[in-house]
């Protein structure tokens, strides 16, 4: 196993050495042809920007906030029964009482379940929301680079620094919005 490691760090030792005796081979002449257009985009700044996506998110945050009320009625509900349950418990019988306690635990691991189907269902239609705009926003990045005639754009998270000049952002970010203004998830 160390041996398979030093072969590894051999081999990318040579391979770099390669690549660096390559690079300094191209000649000046050459090096000043090879000026890219490059531009950094911060796609994240662009999606919270997006009206699209402020609407998905306000779509999924409102459902949220309606399941939860709905939930809440019904674990108040259970909570009723479960207090009256134990109430009875010197009247029943210990079979009736096992029986209605476990009625109640069906009940509640239904609702639990019933969240739960629900909650996926809502990072499912977020999910949606966010590819569709994606869709969008590749057409959008794709215009730009084709009016600007760009070689190269960067992911701003992947930088350490980048000119301001370099920034597509605030433009990618008014196109996204004209040319997706609303998005309706169902």
């Amino acid at each position: 196993m160390i041996h398979t490691r030093l072969k590894n760090i051999f081999f990318a030792i040579f391979v770099l050495g390669f690549v660096a005796n390559g690079v300094s081979l191209v000649s000046e002449a050459n090096a000043q042809n090879l000026q890219l257009k490059i531009a950094v985009i911060d796609t994240k700044k662009v999606l919270q920007e997006s009206q699209a996506m402020k609407q998905v998110n306000q779509t999924v945050v409102g459902r949220k906030n309606q399941f939860q009320q709905e939930f809440r009625q019904k674990e108040q509900g259970l909570l009723a029964q479960h207090q009256e349950l134990v109430r009875q418990k010197s009247i029943l019988s210990p079979e009736a009482f096992a029986q209605k306690k476990a009625d109640l635990d069906k009940q509640a691991a239904m609702i639990r379940s019933e969240a739960k189907e629900r909650n996926k269902g809502l990072t499912q239609l977020r999910n949606s929301g966010l590819n569709e705009i994606k869709k969008h926003l590749d057409v959008v990045i794709k215009r730009i680079v084709e009016a600007k005639k760009l070689d190269l754009i960067l992911a701003k998270t992947s930088l350490v620094y980048s000119g301001n000049s370099l920034d597509i952002t605030d433009e990618v970010a008014q196109s996204l919005n004209a040319s997706l203004p609303a998005l309706t998830i169902k």
